[in-house]
């Protein structure tokens, strides 16, 4: 189905290699998987056989096209769905799917049977706007707008990023059925390990080389242990819930939340897409009042003392927030000054931090420049700069790679040794291992909130991920497909 052939690509008039002479094919009716950290060369592969880079040196057929002389055939076996969202927010479920359908020049009424196990989850919801779904609804959505035209070739740069375990599980079930069923043939790229073992076989970039190709468990390299836990001493909260409700319109969010963090603690807060988590943490960090119950933070009360909140706490969000055209030293000094930090102390922190970070070599470079581990790692350093009791952290490492990941989560343990609080949302399984205790978010409420040894000795499972798939599936059989909330 697919050949690649010496392909190279070349960005910024030549300076960065982007793919260097990639060579490997891909059998019709196969699951691939495509493998590499952030940078390996990934999503520019995607973009060649979508027809929508060209390449510098080598080629590719897909289906026996050659991308670059064939582009017009390739794209009508192909369906793609990128890396970012690729859905038109303003536009409900059923108009996504009409319009996608247009554009390959079919009816979308008469290709509805090829989507049909995917599209009844979205039925009920056809009118509704796509910005207005969950993360696993969005991406079903986008994967019945890919598949509208009945192609032969799938391709996913990373589907499931940023949505939970269990619409993951459903996600690849699907793309298993579609493979078994009707022979299409599947690439998807995927940080998460669980997935890459779904493929028949994978490629592993690094660096825009291709390093290997074979089945998943001869190229990926061993899983690093997580680690023992720490011992948390109790009776020192810095967080404190009771009854933390929030409500929109006749739309709940967040229901009568409990909940007790100490000092010092990695606190994992986890759920489904749309369980109310980010409601919660909103809440927590005073951008938004609670309709019922409190909540106190560093001791402060988040509805009446909400500016008092906001200084005592570091924020981390999944969407890097620094500036791309200031280099690292600039970007510290910035922070210190808006967090109010006196001159003095911000050359001494800065100083100290650049070192802890072992950024001193890139110290002078524009942000802009540096790869997305040294980035998650200066976001961090900000977000804790001004030595806040509490960082609140909302899945910082969504989609990156497993070794920058695994280097992220050092960073959080040394933050806890520190005596820092840390508040983590994840979809990563593996991460809330790392945590000292973690709670578990469904429909608005926490189902479940200890250890992570305790609840796989409750549940009888041998791993978060089983925890979680049990609680939510038992808790929510059908899945939660309520809109998100409105941001106020």
């Amino acid at each position: 189905m697919i050949n690649i052939d010496n392909i190279s690509k070349n960005y910024d008039r030549g300076r960065i290699a982007a793919l260097r002479a990639v060579n490997f094919s891909v059998n019709e009716g196969e699951i691939f998987g495509l493998v590499g950290a952030d940078g390996a060369g990934k999503t520019t592969l995607f973009r060649l056989l979508a027809t929508l880079l060209l390449p510098d040196g080598g080629r590719a057929s897909v289906g026996g096209f050659d991308v670059v002389r064939d582009y017009r055939r390739v794209r009508r076996i192909i369906g793609y769905m990128p890396g970012r969202f690729s859905l038109y927010p303003d536009l409900t479920v059923e108009e996504n799917l009409r319009f996608f359908a247009a554009v390959f020049g079919v009816k979308a009424e008469r290709n509805l049977p090829l989507v049909a196990d995917i599209y009844e989850h979205l039925q009920p919801f056809r009118t509704r706007r796509a910005d207005q779904l969950s993360g696993g609804m969005k991406q079903k959505l986008a994967l019945c707008c890919a598949l509208i035209h009945a192609p032969r070739l799938l391709l996913l740069d990373e589907p499931t990023t940023g949505i939970d375990p269990v619409s993951r599980r459903e996600l690849w079930e699907m793309l298993r059925r579609l493979n078994e069923e009707r022979g299409l043939t599947i690439v998807a790229g995927t940080p998460y390990r669980e997935e890459v073992l779904c493929c028949r076989r994978a490629a592993l970039l690094r660096e825009g080389r291709l390093e290997a190709v074979g089945r998943p468990d001869e190229i990926l390299p061993p899983e690093r242990p997580i680690g023992r836990q720490r011992s948390i001493g109790r009776g020192n909260p810095v967080i404190v819930a009771e009854g933390l409700t929030k409500r929109f319109g006749d739309f709940t969010a967040c229901d009568s939340i409990d909940l007790r963090v100490e000092a010092g603690e990695i606190f994992g807060f986890l759920g489904a897409n749309g369980a109310g988590k980010t409601t919660a943490m909103r809440m927590l960090c005073g951008l938004s009042e609670p309709t019922e119950g409190r909540a106190f933070v560093a001791g402060f009360d988040v509805a009446s003392q909400a500016e008092e909140v906001k200084r005592n706490i570091g924020y981390m969000s999944q969407k890097f927030a620094l500036y791309d055209d200031l280099t690292i030293e600039e970007n510290l000094k910035l922070f210190g000054a808006i967090y109010g930090m006196k001159a003095s102390v911000v050359r001494e922190k800065t100083e100290q931090t650049i070192a802890r970070q072992r950024l001193e070599r890139e110290r002078k470079m524009p942000v802009g420049n540096l790869p997305i581990g040294l980035k998650q790692r200066l976001a961090f350093a900000v977000a804790t700069f001004h030595d806040p009791k509490i960082v609140f952290l909302d899945e910082p490492t969504g989609g990156v790679d497993a070794e920058t990941r695994h280097r992220f989560w050092e960073l959080i343990g040394q933050a806890a040794d520190r005596g820092i609080t840390i508040f983590v949302t994840t979809h990563y399984m593996d991460e809330a291992e790392r945590c000292d205790r973690v709670s578990i978010m469904v429909d608005g409420r926490i189902e479940a909130l200890d250890t992570p040894s305790s609840l796989k000795e409750k549940h009888g499972a041998a791993s978060m991920h089983d925890v979680f798939f049990a609680i939510v599936r038992k808790q929510n059989p059908g899945g939660r497909t309520l809109p998100q909330h409105p941001t106020p």
